[in-house]
């Protein structure tokens, strides 16, 4: 099968990259690979910006039409569209009767900043269409951004109607399927397919700290940890990766008096395998609606326990006994949990051997490459997708 895949690099690399990255490597023995992608770090920002992102104006859908009819691809797997592919990879998909796919990693078919998070809180006040409360709200840092991202997300879905020009969808996880059926997806375009992460000997044998590995940003409640540690007595603690808010969490770690919490930075993969495998168990404190965090499999895959909150998909990954749940932005609850998976060996142990055998058979390479081709079998042996008539 020949499979082209669409992304847009992000400014700032995450797990999205990652898994393009990793998909491609995956997809390559067995089917002919390419890859058409944009940077976003090359966007100059203003009007230039806001007419790619909504119009792809400029060469992008004219280079991925000549990619296409180079290439001629069975089907198209669309990742992240924005800013700088912006609509091209839907249009140019329709235009040469290609199949299009695309995972849905966060929330912006419906949500302007992608989280449904913002002024400290959840929110779905952008689900119904009204996307100008992402400017009224302060979703983005910058207005103009906000204005771009809502007049650009209004125009994909009441003009251009972007959501009925895809095939098929994939979703890492049933929270996120069923978000999108909530929304108004038919069910049979939408498909569970969960993340998969690199496999290398490993045990429950509990390690020497505790440990959160992801983006330094308000949604991720990496403030609410940091109350959390100082309430369950310092214990040691690493917290691995950048972002917005690094600076503002050393200083609540300095006024909190922590002395065992150490901020590692950005690390590179080898880095963060080493991290996981010496650490006691694994923190996700998100205060927004987490999809599948790839970094919560891989702690999976090294036999860590995870300590996760109760919203969006993040359950689903503790439900057979792989680790504890915590309440959202409740550094009470979260600290009493800590101090569980601290004190108790047993209780690492045993979550931490559920992990490893769920992750063995869930999240392995080969279980994700079977799931994948599924979709693409289904998509390339199946008439045009029709218009979506239940819209919400």
């Amino acid at each position: 099968m020949r499979v082209l895949i669409a992304h847009s690099f992000y400014r700032r690399p995450g797990g999205e990259d990652r898994y393009v990255e990793q998909q491609m490597e995956l997809l390559g023995p067995k089917h002919e690979v390419a890859l058409f992608s944009r940077r976003n770090d090359e966007l100059s920002g203003g009007l230039s910006t806001a007419a790619r992102m909504t119009w792809s104006t400029g060469s992008d859908r004219s280079d991925l039409r000549e990619t296409i009819h180079r290439f001629q691809p069975d089907l198209i797997h669309l990742h992240n569209p924005y800013p700088a592919l912006g609509p091209a990879a839907h249009l140019e998909a329709q235009r040469a009767g290609v199949p299009l796919v695309m995972t849905v990693h966060n929330c912006r078919l419906r949500c302007p900043n992608g989280y449904m998070f913002t002024e400290g809180k959840l929110c779905h006040r952008c689900e119904g269409g009204n996307y100008s409360n992402a400017v009224l709200h302060h979703c983005f840092s910058d207005g103009k951004q906000a204005a771009t991202y809502a007049a650009s997300l209004w125009t994909h879905r009441f003009v251009l109607h972007l959501d009925a020009k895809v095939t098929a969808y994939i979703t890492p996880s049933q929270f996120m399927h069923d978000r999108m059926i909530s929304w108004g997806f038919p069910g049979a375009r939408v498909n569970v397919v969960r993340n998969f992460t690199d496999h290398h000997e490993a045990t429950a044998e509990p390690g020497r700290y505790g440990i959160y590995l992801g983006r330094l940003s308000s949604e991720k409640g990496v403030d609410v940890l940091l109350e959390a540690l100082a309430l369950a007595g310092d214990p040691p603690f690493r917290i691995c990766g950048d972002g917005p808010v690094m600076s503002s969490l050393k200083d609540l770690a300095a006024a909190k008096g922590l002395r065992n919490a150490r901020f590692m930075g950005q690390l590179p993969a080898d880095e963060v395998a080493d991290q996981l495998h010496g650490s006691r168990f694994f923190v996700l404190p998100s205060l927004w609606d987490e999809n599948a965090p790839l970094a919560a499999l891989e702690a999976m895959a090294a036999g860590r326990p995870l300590l996760v909150t109760e919203g969006g998909g993040l359950p689903e990954l503790v439900a057979s006994g792989e680790g504890l749940i915590c309440r959202r932005g409740d550094p009470r609850d979260l600290a009493d949990k800590i101090r569980s998976l601290w004190d108790d060996d047993d209780l690492c142990v045993n979550a931490g051997t559920a992990a490893l055998v769920r992750a063995a058979a869930e999240f392995t390479p080969a279980a994700h490459l079977r799931r994948l081709e599924d979709v693409y079998q289904k998509v390339t042996s199946s008439p045009p997708v029709e218009g979506m008539d239940n819209e919400v």
